[in-house]
Order: C-alpha cells, then structure tokens, then sequence
C-alpha cells in the first residue's frame, strides 16, 4: 500500500500529526510520505497562507476567530476559501503522478478540494485527520472515504454535521509522537532542565508561535510564593525568547520561582518536561491537548494564548472532563496556580481523567485502520495517467 499525507505548514499541530503518521509507515515498512501541499501552490499564495495565519493568530486573534465561525457555515466566506484552496493548489497532479497513492490522508484541510477532482482521474481514496475536537466544516469538503476523530464527541458533531459520517468515522485520538507514551526518571527529568532535586516544575508556553501576553503571565507568576522550578517555552518566536530572557534577568532575587527560558525544544524534550510538571500553562491546540491527555499533565489553560475558534472547543472539553482548569486574567492565573499547587489530591485527581482520555497510539491506529479498508478498487490504469 502506498500512502501520501498531506499537510500545510499553518503552526505545529498539524504538521506533527502528519509526521507521527509517516513515523509509523516507516516502522511498518510501509511506503508512506509527508508533503507540505502548500509548496504546491504558488509563492504568494504560500506567504499569505502561511504567514498571514500566524500574523494574524498574533497580532489580532479576535478577527482570526470571526474568520474562523464565518467560514463555519455553507455561506459566501465558506465558498470563497473553498474556491481559492481548489485553484492555487493546481501543481498538486504532478505529486499525485509521482505518488500513485492508494490513499492520501489529510492533516490539513487545505488540500481537499483539489484531491476533490484529482481522485477521478487517479481513483486514490481520501482520509481526513480532524486534528481538533470540534470538526470545523472545512474538513468535510471533496466527500472523504474515512474519516478520523479525536473522541466520541467529535464523532457525533460529524454525523449532525453530515448524515453517515459516523458509519465512516474511526476514533483515535490525534496522532501524536511515541515519546509522549514515555516515562522519565528523575534523574532524566533533573539533567534536562537543571532543576534541583525535588523541585515542583510548571511549563508555560503559548504553543510554537508563540503568541499572547507572555511577560505578563511571567512576572504574575512570580508572586506565587512558592518554591517552583518555572520551565518557559518560546517555541519558534525567536524575538519573545530574547525578550523573555531580559526580563528575566530583572527579577527580584528573593523570588522563590526558579526561571529557565527556552525556545524551540524537541518533542522529547517536551515529553519530558509535560511529564514532570505540576500541570503545563497553555494554550489547547489539538495537539498540545493530545499530548497532555496521553502524558497525564492536567493543563492550566490560560485564555489570552488561545485562538478563538479551534482552540474553544478543547478548553472546554478539558475543564468539563476535570483534566484541566482555566484561567481569565493575569490575577486569576496565579489564583487557580497557586490553588492547584496547594491541593495536590486535586492535581491527582486531574491527571487519573487526563490519562482516562489520553490516546497515545492515534498514529497506530489510523495506520492500521488504512490496511483494513485496504487498497482502492476504483484506481485507473496507470497508462493513462500522463504527465
């Protein structure tokens, strides 16, 4: 079987999730290949796609979450996206003739209306990987064979959504990296962050953009009055590292919180760091959320670092379940840390629900559900499929 998984280079989540895929393949023997389907639009095209997403999500994520309820719905807004996903990606037919794929799974919604009308011409079957919970409309378009969710919830909103999909619908989780199925000594966990030995680590990090107000958040968090080991991640935002390194160098000496900022860290490493946290402060992007739930680390969910739209249906699925809490303001997120910190049968009690949902082995699973609906029986004759 020959498996092509396309994506688009719109933040981390979804590019992760595609490369656990390809992981797996690998480890099976099975020719499986990402693509970044962006690199087959034209130049432009991948700068306002891409950049314009982050810019936005950073810079005005109210209108980012307008955009992304607008688009939610069969109306003008929904049409015009659809029309413009199908039109740039018109290099797409040179993969496909390189490919030959039997299935081309989808962590990204951006390539569906094009394989929409490739998959007549070259009878491959089409998989969606809906790396939310909630399933945004886009993610049903160019009629799928299969599609993949992250839980029972997100199954049924996909069969309101579209009579039938429960009876193509598998439940899996998000695909995520095998680290985070790990455990780590503390010995591993006191090498890798420097941390004193027994030290009470928390991680804040607003996810590979690295949006939001995180000198605020910080310098809130220091009036914890409690012995902490604060890991801060960055992620790709090379310009808040650097900032979040100034300030840290002012902060007052008799602060019982130790501060370790860092940028972009490896997903070991992260694995690491969510394993040995109190609770990670966060935004809940699908696959942060994944990872948190198959780690155990009950996430602090801090509400100015999310994106309005996508992220809204995780939070409240974790505060709801009791695998993770919320927080408003920066006053109110030292109330709920220092809350957490003090009642550690409530931390527990988080972590047993994250784990209860957790799903590490997505991956696996999709893969193995690909082999059991097997090859398509609908493939054109390779003769007539010219360059």
């Amino acid at each position: 079987m020959r498996i092509l998984i396309l994506s688009a280079s719109t933040g981390n989540g979804h590019i992760s999730a595609a490369r656990a895929i390809e992981a797996v393949c690998r480890e099976r023997g099975i020719h499986g290949r990402y693509v970044d389907a962006l690199k087959y639009a034209p130049k432009a095209f991948q700068m306002w796609y891409g950049g314009g997403y982050e810019m936005v999500v950073r810079r005005a994520p109210s209108s980012w979450g307008h955009l992304y309820k607008v688009s939610d719905e069969p109306n003008i807004s929904y049409k015009v996206q659809t029309q413009m996903d199908f039109g740039f990606l018109f290099k797409l037919r040179k993969l496909l003739v390189e490919e030959r794929p039997d299935w081309v799974v989808c962590t990204h919604s951006l390539p569906q209306p094009r394989l929409a009308e490739l998959r007549k011409e070259f009878g491959f079957r089409m998989a969606i990987v809906v790396t939310d919970l909630y399933p945004h409309l886009m993610w049903l378009r160019g009629e799928p064979d299969h599609f993949f969710v992250p839980s029972a919830w997100s199954k049924q909103i996909l069969e309101e959504r579209h009579a039938g999909a429960g009876n193509m619908t598998t439940i899996t989780g998000i695909p995520i990296h095998p680290v985070f199925a790990k455990s780590f000594s503390r010995q591993e966990i006191e090498r890798s962050t420097g941390c004193k030995p027994g030290a009470r680590i928390i991680t804040i990090t607003s996810g590979g953009i690295g949006g939001g107000p995180f000198a605020s958040a910080l310098k809130a968090l220091l009036a914890l009055d409690r012995d902490i080991h604060l890991e801060v991640i960055c992620g790709r935002n090379e310009a808040r590292r650097r900032d979040i390194e100034r300030r840290a160098l002012k902060m007052p000496f008799n602060s019982k919180v130790v501060v370790k900022v860092r940028g972009h860290i490896s997903q070991e490493e992260m694995a690491l760091r969510m394993h040995a946290s109190e609770f990670l402060i966060s935004k809940p992007g699908g696959l942060t959320t994944s990872e948190c739930l198959a780690v155990g680390c009950p996430m602090l969910v801090f509400h100015p670092f999310l994106i309005p739209g996508q992220e809204e249906g995780n939070a409240e699925f974790l505060v709801k379940e009791g695998a993770g809490a919320e927080a408003s303001t920066v006053d109110e997120l030292v109330q709920v840390a220092r809350d957490l910190l003090d009642h550690p049968e409530r931390l527990a009690a988080m972590r047993a629900k994250a784990r209860s949902f957790g799903l590490p082995n997505a991956a696996q699973d999709i893969v193995s559900t690909l082999l059991e609906l097997g090859t398509s029986q609908e493939k054109v004759n390779s003769a007539v499929l010219k360059p």
